[in-house]
């Protein structure tokens, strides 16, 4: 295969075209000797004159015509595979950016890798996606006003006047109870009728993830009562210890974050003794259109949750 370098095709045909290497050199903003040397070094990979050389310049040899008409056809088609890629990118999208529950994380007892995230922005390193962990309202309240394209968490119940989204998974949920109550002593599973004696250590900034429960609480026609404390999911929950307050958590997060004997994590399941799941989604501010970039970010995520 004929070692050849694209610069010096487009000095070839450039000179062949201006008649000479002065003209060629002010329109590639290069100097005539660069050109000349270009030419020469193509002749010389190619083993044939390309240009005949005389007191009045450059004239194309026979074989140089044929050559150079080549050399003209990969140039455009070199242009049009730039053009196309132009394009490509434009349909992409300019950004893309992303805010998601740090409860989804896999250091937490969730899904997602930083690392998968950070391929993806290797793959597209033009466009620079960004990824911040966050609390849920915060999510929401970021994506209501335009400062996130996307957001993953716990859809809020009356959130269909303004986003759209993609259920990824049903995660089951857990109580962390005291491990010295004696409510819960012989008990593998928790059901939220068990739970309304007690008191709910609500997460801190978590209105939708609260309120999931709460509803359920009240789709059995079950009281609530609400402790006056509310925490972030990584705070040290052994507050529940000698109290009857009780916290709720998704159950991979509480089996990964909750050390030592003094809690007890119980599966929370409703009457007919099926664990009560929360829906995870990946959403996005109603009425959008998603561009190719976008598309290819929701097919990843949604592929790790499979």
């Amino acid at each position: 295969m004929l070692d050849l370098e694209m610069r010096h095709l487009e000095y070839l045909v450039a000179a062949a075209t201006a008649g000479s290497y002065a003209q060629a050199a002010k329109q590639l903003f290069v100097s005539p000797q660069a050109i000349s040397k270009g030419v020469q070094v193509l002749e010389g990979r190619i083993g044939i004159a390309l240009f005949d050389r005389g007191p009045h310049g450059i004239a194309l040899t026979a074989f140089g015509e044929t050559f150079c008409k080549e050399a003209r056809a990969i140039l455009k088609a070199l242009e049009r595979l730039q053009d196309m890629t132009e394009r490509q990118l434009l349909e992409y999208n300019s950004s893309l950016s992303v805010g998601i529950h740090s409860l989804c994380f896999q250091e937490h007892g969730g899904t997602i890798a930083w690392d998968d995230l950070l391929n993806f922005h290797e793959s597209y390193k033009a466009i620079a996606p960004s990824f911040v962990e966050m609390r849920g309202d915060s999510i929401i309240a970021s994506i209501a006003s335009g400062t996130l394209d996307f957001g993953i968490g716990v859809l809020p119940s009356d959130g269909s006047d303004f986003l759209e989204g993609t259920l990824l998974k049903r995660f089951p949920l857990a109580a962390l109870v005291s491990s010295k109550s004696s409510c819960f002593a012989q008990q593998n599973t928790v059901t939220i009728e068990e739970l309304a004696h007690s008191q709910l250590v609500q997460l801190s900034e978590d209105q939708e993830f609260n309120n999931f429960f709460i509803e359920k609480s009240q789709d059995e026609q079950l009281p609530v009562n609400i402790s006056p404390l509310q925490m972030r999911a990584d705070s040290d929950i052994d507050v529940v210890i000698n109290r009857e307050l009780y916290a709720v958590r998704p159950y991979q997060h509480a089996l990964r974050m909750t050390k030592g004997d003094n809690i007890r994590i119980l599966p929370i399941v409703d009457r007919s003794k099926n664990p009560i799941k929360m829906p995870l989604s990946l959403f996005w501010k109603k009425g959008k259109e998603l561009s190719l970039l976008e598309k290819s970010f929701v097919e990843m995520i949604s592929n790790s949750y499979r």
